[in-house]
């Protein structure tokens, strides 16, 4: 028969592993990386608009700039 006691220390076990290996995989993907692939599929599913500035760099377009030229 399992005590209240055993119950507690295996869960408590469980929640930890999973805590740790949940941090572990979240340190193996960078935000960069994260928030690039999550630009570029909205983007590519006409979410939002961007374009690149003179540095190259991929910059997002203001709604007042894509609808200046509607009104």
């Amino acid at each position: 028969m399992v005590t209240t006691t055993v119950a507690t220390a295996v869960t408590m076990i469980a929640t930890m592993i999973a805590f740790y290996y949940g941090k572990y995989l979240g340190n193996q993907a960078s935000v960069e990386t994260i928030v690039d692939s999550m630009l570029t599929r909205l983007e590519k599913d006409g979410f939002i608009k961007t374009q690149k500035n003179e540095k190259g760099e991929v910059e997002l377009i203001s709604i007042k700039d894509l609808t200046k030229d509607v009104l």
